[in-house]
């Protein structure tokens, strides 16, 4: 099965890439494709610098037991990052996949990090379930104004994130925290007036939203 995410408003087939990363499943393997002009050097310097990259955009892929390709996801841009370490918790297996979406100039663009759950033989982006019960895809961002961690609380893996806006002339930051249980992930969220930039401090944990708030 292949699927396909929008490239600059274009549907993009999966090109001709070599394995940059990979962890195991079972017997089965999510593997993260990169063009082969991507090579681990080009990666390093270029990762988060904003420089255009003449290359094809990064492969997330689903192998199956004998290596057969059971299903594909094209990222927005060549270059990526597959965490090797899987999230604990999570009610299916779950790997964090970053993509490099650095602009040139500004503060809002940066690396962007999406959980990718394994289900049969299908690769699934991480939704999040909010305190009024909506649905929205988990997605962490590292910019001027944005950051996130993952962090261990008993025997299970939450990401908290911090993020700063501005609404109606004035910064609010949000302080998040997504939490893995039976039924999914689930989100928790508190606002405040005022600035945060990631050249600073990571807030301390008390800012974020209790454990005990999310079920």
């Amino acid at each position: 099965m292949k699927r396909w995410l929008l490239v600059a408003g274009m549907a993009v087939a999966p090109p001709l890439v070599h394995a940059h990363n990979a962890v195991a499943v079972g017997c089965k393997s999510v593997q993260l494709m990169l063009d082969d002009r991507v090579t681990p050097g080009v990666l390093d310097r270029l990762w988060a610098s904003g420089e255009a990259v003449e290359a094809s955009p990064a492969v997330l892929q689903l192998r199956g037991c004998s290596g057969e390709v059971l299903d594909t996801v094209t990222l927005e841009a060549p270059l990526a990052r597959l965490d090797p370490t899987l999230l604990r918790g999570a009610p299916a297996v779950t790997v964090l996949v970053t993509v490099d979406l650095t602009a040139a100039a500004g503060t809002y663009s940066g690396p962007l990090t999406r959980p990718f759950a394994v289900h049969g033989d299908r690769l699934q982006q991480v939704q999040a379930r909010a305190a009024n019960g909506s649905q929205e895809p988990l997605v962490l961002a590292l910019t001027g104004k944005a950051a996130w961690k993952r962090v261990r609380v008993g025997k299970k893996d939450h990401l908290i994130s911090v993020r700063s806006q501005l609404e109606d002339g004035q910064f609010t930051t949000s302080f998040r925290r997504y939490v893995p249980g039976p039924q999914g992930w689930s989100m928790r969220e508190r606002s405040q007036p005022g600035l945060w930039e990631s050249d600073g401090e990571f807030p301390s944990h008390r800012f974020f939203p209790s454990t005990r708030t999310s079920r």
